[in-house]
């Protein structure tokens, strides 16, 4: 029996794993709450998947719950740039099976520099269902949000008063705050009929540059689907950028179990890139790996025997 045969689960159903970002650790006071709204995340994604519903719309309806809670750095509670402005992107990535052969259809969408968009997760998806593109960027996007109704408002009305109070902090100091300098949202689903799906999103990097782009909505780096697996990753998004981190994992899945895949590609951005990352995944199968090597990561994962967990993920550096 070959090792790809051995490797193989039974299991053949759907799955979706939710991660809150790779970073500094929450203070001790909020972490119940993270954890009550990534297992809602990870409860919502996968009532839509015993549904019988797609991927896509579970990673989606995921990660635009975790947008909307004021804990997370996507969406309402986006980290601020020097400048004090928010500036968002997301992305999602779909690999749809075909019956009729065993090349998926992959489809992908993000959005970047977004700040008037409630849920930059649901311009993500327009992008890739309403356009020709890949990737819109600021107030093109913008406009293509108002244009099919999705929930505008003004970027101050993003701006939590936990976001201004380090932002005013890290002003004081002249730099940021490492142990809160990055981090992300993201899911990764597989669903009955075996289309795979992923989604991030992200307020970027707390007193970042204007303009600056990271990893989350790049297909291939922050966000990636293919025939094998959903991965999604969270992190310092230049060293994920270069790395092609999603992807990666992905690739290191041939002859290995989820969890070594992602332990394998993480190995990659301390040899290659000398940054914090994290990745969460989901096979074909519904199997999961996830991994980081940042002081703290969390996740939620559903899965239709074991139910909706969470699980404070142990750093790879431990």
């Amino acid at each position: 029996m070959g090792a790809s045969s051995r490797l193989k689960s039974r299991y053949d159903g759907p799955a979706l794993i939710v991660h809150g970002g790779a970073g500094g650790r929450a203070p001790e006071a909020e972490q119940p709450e993270r954890r009550r709204a990534l297992l809602q995340a990870a409860t919502a994604g996968g009532a839509i998947l015993r549904d019988g519903g797609r991927a896509l719309d579970a990673v989606i309806e995921a990660v635009r719950i975790l947008e909307d809670h004021p804990l997370f750095n996507a969406g309402f509670g986006s980290c601020l740039t020097r400048d004090g402005t928010i500036e968002m992107d997301a992305g999602i990535m779909v690999a749809k099976k075909d019956l009729r052969n065993s090349t998926p259809q992959i489809e992908a969408g993000g959005a970047i520099l977004v700040s008037r968009v409630r849920n930059p997760v649901l311009l993500a998806q327009l992008v890739m269902e309403r356009t020709p593109h890949v990737l819109m960027a600021g107030r093109s996007a913008e406009q293509l949000a108002r244009q099919n109704g999705l929930a505008m408002c003004r970027m101050s009305s993003l701006i939590t008063p936990r976001a201004r109070c380090r932002w005013l902090a890290a002003a004081r100091r002249n730099s940021p705050d490492p142990a809160h300098e990055h981090g992300t949202v993201g899911a990764a689903a597989v669903d009955h009929a075996g289309n795979l799906a992923a989604a991030t999103s992200t307020g970027g990097v707390a007193g970042k540059l204007c303009g600056r782009i990271g990893d989350s909505a790049i297909p291939g780096c922050g966000v990636f689907a293919d025939s094998r697996a959903a991965v999604s990753a969270t992190g310092v998004g230049e060293v994920i950028l270069k790395l092609g981190l999603a992807r990666r994992a992905a690739a290191e899945l041939v002859g290995r179990t989820p969890q070594a895949a992602v332990t394998r590609a993480l190995a990659h951005v301390a040899d290659d890139g000398n940054g914090e990352a994290g990745l969460i995944l989901v096979d074909r199968t519904g199997r999961f790996g996830y991994a980081h090597n940042a002081p703290a990561m969390e996740i939620a994962t559903f899965h239709p025997i074991a139910g909706v967990r969470h699980l404070s993920v142990r750093s790879s550096r431990a």
